[in-house]
């Protein structure tokens, strides 16, 4: 991790696993106590890897949490949980009339998609609990994690940053902001890269520029794909009016989908798709976040 860390592991190969009184060791190795304190607070930790427990704080003293790596192992399991879901004819032929560059290479064809419903890889953390006051450094136990749970963290990032661009935006009403699903991705006539290039174009020839969007893969325990998303848009005035089809999608998408614009923080919308998902479909992205350069 850093250096922080390495002192950490330097340490414990003098002392026992049971709670651990530094103190002096730690300010000799650091000159004082206050670089330590700087070290620990510019220490980045993947919060997909953060104990559920929150950091505890009191008048005397401040727990801060830190974490290394034991070891990280295959799931004997991972193979059981492997499920085929087929795919809609016209998605199998979908590059079929691109013309290839002279070199490249024909690319297998995809009858289907094989969804992971259990991790491939299991991490154990050694959690410790450093008090910067004192310089008492406490193991608190092995924390377990996943693959699947990790890649939670990357999305949820993706997350915070569209909101923090949009929502400021959203309460000045100076963007649209709406709800799109997309049902049954193995039955639809498009991918959603697809989609989201025709329904782009479609929205610009109505006078409707998207200023950013983000979606989700989502997949039911019953193997249900489909797509959420939110779109950024300049302002759409329909009020008391009935949402166009155009803004539907429905005929790009080649199956039903639902559109809801923004009536609350749009972080609601997203957030709980991003953190209950856990399902992967193999070799296929489970999010993805486009934000025009002007917010750049």
């Amino acid at each position: 991790m850093v250096s922080y860390v390495c002192c950490a592991l330097w340490l414990n190969k003098k002392a026992t696993h049971s709670t651990k009184v530094y103190g002096n060791n730690l300010k000799e190795r650091f000159c004082s106590m206050a670089n330590l304190q700087t070290m620990v607070e510019k220490t980045t930790i993947p919060k997909a890897i953060i104990s559920p427990k929150t950091t505890q704080s009191s008048d005397n003293q401040t727990i801060t949490k830190a974490f290394w790596h034991l070891r990280t192992y295959r799931n004997c399991d991972y193979e059981l949980g492997l499920k085929i879901v087929p795919l809609r004819s016209c998605l199998l032929h979908n590059n079929v009339n691109r013309i290839l560059p002279q070199n490249e290479p024909l690319k297998p064809k995809i009858e289907h998609w094989v969804i992971k419903t259990k991790p491939k890889w299991k991490t154990d953390l050694l959690e410790s609990h450093l008090d910067k006051e004192s310089g008492e450094l406490t193991d608190a136990g092995i924390y377990s994690t996943d693959d699947l749970t990790s890649g939670n963290y990357r999305k949820i990032k993706a997350l915070n940053r569209f909101c923090d661009i949009f929502q400021p935006l959203y309460k000045k009403n100076k963007c649209s902001i709406f709800f799109l699903t997309l049902t049954l991705a193995n039955q639809s006539t498009t991918d959603i890269r697809g989609f989201l290039n025709s329904y782009k174009t479609r929205l610009k020839r109505n006078g409707i520029k998207i200023m950013g969007s983000i979606w989700v893969l989502e997949i039911s325990p019953k193997l249900h794909v489909h797509y959420h998303l939110l779109i950024a848009t300049n302002r759409i005035f329909i009020k008391g009016k009935s949402i166009p089809n155009f803004l539907k999608g429905n005929d790009l998408w080649g199956c039903r989908t639902q559109i809801e614009f923004a009536k609350k923080h749009i972080r609601n919308y997203l957030s709980k798709y991003f953190t209950k998902n856990q399902f992967r479909i193999l070799q296929k992205r489970t999010y993805g976040v486009s934000i025009s350069k002007q917010f750049n």
